[in-house]
């Protein structure tokens, strides 16, 4: 079984946002390591979290609005998300 792991700070479970956009910033940093941004569809992240991708956009929408990610080509199938340095400790 190929197992990973995400990082999520505690004081995240204090911030007034949704706890799945607490989990979703932790996939996105998981999932930005590699490159320094992460890339994947609304899709790939709603069944990751089990949820629709309406949820996921919402979501998004949420860590953007407290500058959390910042996201290149927003409506570009190549967009790219960056997780904030402040935030996980990059």
């Amino acid at each position: 079984m190929n197992e990973s792991f995400i990082k999520i700070p505690t004081y995240l479970l204090e911030v007034k946002i949704p706890k799945n956009a607490i989990v979703l910033l932790g996939i996105l940093q998981s999932n930005s390591k590699k490159l320094g941004y992460a890339y994947g569809s609304n899709k790939y992240y709603a069944d990751k979290l089990n949820c629709s991708t309406r949820t996921i956009s919402k979501l998004i929408k949420c860590l953007l609005d407290h500058n959390y990610i910042t996201i290149s080509n927003p409506k570009s199938f190549k967009r790219k998300i960056y997780v904030s340095n402040n935030i996980l400790g990059n």
